[in-house]
């Protein structure tokens, strides 16, 4: 089976065995994967990124947060959640470690293994984002809300409720007090982070936008649309000035669960879908670049793009790191 692809031709991977708890990682000698023990039963949600290197934190459907080193293959913390499925991560060590959202309505602040409880949402929270000053997390939730607290006390300073506005993804645009948001009634919306004023509403789409990014210069978002068999399911661009819609990028069967851009570029794009495909685009020719399938991973549920070229993917079973070489050849390199 060819799990590589570029647009201009294919190249074929292998997989290897997974190794057994609390073994060695095993290798293969075409792939040279290194297979942990799974860190999490269940899909696994939602990444964000470390400070330490080959350190990732990921939250899964098991309730479970974790700081997982895949250097060693060791669990260095666990953040539990009562057993409630972790829906949004994000780093804040800024302000102290870790924010999560969960189904059980709650965001947490963590120090180590220590969770600062913030109460306020009806529903599952599926978004939270800190500020650039440190002073506020933003949190989004299935009940139309944004919601504003204070990191230092707990308080919750204002909430905002905007009706069918069930938000599915928020991201600020760098160095502005903007922050874009994607929701169920398949708008992407912008808010002033000061005070939660809405700036714009983009045209509506015709599926459900289900994730967002911002590039580096802040002049471009990028989202992803639900879908099936080809109908919706693209990536689609938004100029950040003109308030206008770019144009989409089209060629996956299934919805489209993650976009980022790639670490240190304006230009290219990665997304994950349903259908455990990755593509990398190039936002100037609104073309495919590479593409990679992860069989037996099921859905891609988040992505982290690294400054060395790696992009780690979340998925149904478990996470996968992936590397890109300079002859543009995308390679297994670790799975957990």
């Amino acid at each position: 089976m060819k799990l590589f692809t570029s647009c201009m031709g294919s190249k074929s991977s292998h997989h290897t065995r997974r190794g057994g708890k609390g073994e060695a990682p095993t290798t293969d000698r075409r792939d040279r994967v290194h297979r942990y023990s799974r860190v999490h039963k269940g899909t696994v949600n939602c990444l964000t990124t470390s400070p330490h290197k080959y350190t990732v934190v990921t939250g899964g459907d098991d309730g479970h947060a974790t700081v997982f080193n895949y250097s060693t293959g060791n669990v260095l913390s666990y953040m539990r959640h009562d057993g409630k499925p972790v829906s949004a991560i994000e780093n804040a060590q800024t302000i102290g470690g870790v924010v999560t959202g969960c189904r059980d309505t709650n965001v947490r602040l963590w120090n180590g293994t220590t969770a600062t409880v913030f109460a306020g949402h009806s529903l599952v929270v599926t978004a939270v984002v800190i500020t650039p000053d440190n002073t506020r997390i933003l949190s989004g939730s299935r009940d139309n809300c944004i919601n504003a607290w204070d990191t230092k006390t707990g308080k919750l300073l204002y909430s905002i409720a905007e009706s069918r506005n069930l938000i599915t993804a928020m991201k600020l645009i760098p160095n502005e007090n903007v922050l874009v948001q994607t929701s169920e009634d398949k708008r992407v919306r912008l808010w002033d982070t000061r005070n939660l004023e809405l700036i714009h509403v983009y045209p509506t789409k015709n599926y459900i936008q289900t994730c967002c990014d911002v590039n580096s210069s802040g002049s471009c978002i990028v989202t992803g649309s639900n879908g099936f068999n080809g109908s919706g399911c693209e990536v689609s661009l938004w100029d950040v000035r003109t308030k206008q819609l770019l144009g989409d990028l089209r060629g996956n069967e299934q919805g489209v669960n993650c976009v980022k851009f790639l670490s240190g570029s304006n230009d290219v794009v990665i997304s994950g879908s349903k259908d455990s495909l990755i593509k990398l685009w190039d936002i100037n020719k609104r073309d495919c670049i590479l593409e990679k399938r992860l069989p037996g991973m099921g859905s891609v549920t988040d992505l982290i793009s690294y400054p060395d070229g790696s992009v780690l993917c979340s998925t149904s079973n478990g996470c996968v790191l992936l590397t890109l070489d300079d002859k543009n050849i995308i390679t297994e390199t670790v799975c957990f």
